[in-house]
C-alpha cells in the first residue's frame, strides 16, 4: 500500500506544480542542501481490522469463486510540504488537495480510498529588533495528514459437479 500511496501523492504533487524529483522520504533534520520546495513523506504504522465480509460470488461452469475481505487496512501518511515562498505554498496546497483522487485500485484490483484528514500550516516565529522584523530565511511548511484505506482479500474456489447421470433401472437380487 505504501507504493500506491507514494505514486498517488507524487502524481498529485507534480500536477499541482512541484518540480520533478522533489517527493522524498522524511529527513531527520531540515538540511540546507536539499532544494525547496519539496514534499517529505512519513508513513505511520498500518492499522488492521478483521472483518471477514463477503464481497462477491461468481460462478463458472466448473467452479464457484467467493471473494472475501479478510482485513480492512488503514495507512496514515504525513506529507510535509516545505517551501521558501508563502504565497507559492498557499497556491500549491489548494491545487495539491484538488488533484488527489478519491481512490484507485492497487496491484490486486482492490479499491483504496484516499482521504485528506487535516492540514497544519507552520513557520518559524519572527525575529524582531525593536519594531523591525529581520527576515533571513522566509520558510514555511504545511503538513498534510492523508489516510489510505484498503483491504486484504482472499478468494475461495469450490469445484462444481459439471454433469451427472442418474441410473433409474431397478435391479432385483
Amino acid at each position: 500500500m505504501q507504493a500506491f500511496a507514494t505514486e498517488t501523492i507524487t502524481r498529485a504533487a507534480l500536477a499541482a506544480g512541484l518540480p520533478k524529483g522533489r517527493v522524498i522520504d522524511l529527513v531527520k533534520k531540515d538540511n540546507l542542501t536539499l532544494d525547496r520546495p519539496r514534499l517529505e513523506l512519513q508513513f505511520l504504522p498500518e492499522r488492521y481490522t478483521r472483518t471477514g465480509r463477503k464481497l462477491a460470488v461468481t460462478r463458472t461452469k466448473t467452479e464457484q469463486i467467493r471473494k472475501r475481505e479478510l482485513y480492512e487496512v488503514e495507512l496514515t501518511v504525513n506529507a510535509n510540504v516545505l517551501a521558501d515562498d508563502r504565497a507559492w505554498l498557499e497556491a500549491f496546497s489548494l491545487d495539491f488537495v484538488a488533484h488527489l483522487p478519491r481512490g484507485g485500485n492497487d496491484s490486486r484490483g482492490n479499491w483504496i480510498k484516499v482521504r485528506t484528514r487535516e492540514a497544519t500550516f507552520s513557520r518559524a516565529p519572527d525575529k524582531r529588533v525593536g519594531n523591525a522584523v529581520i527576515e533571513v530565511f522566509t520558510r514555511a511548511n504545511r503538513l498534510f495528514v492523508l489516510t489510505f484505506t484498503g483491504r486484504i482479500t482472499d478468494e475461495e474456489r469450490e469445484a462444481l459437479i459439471p454433469s451427472f447421470a442418474l441410473d433409474l433401472t431397478i435391479k432385483n437380487s
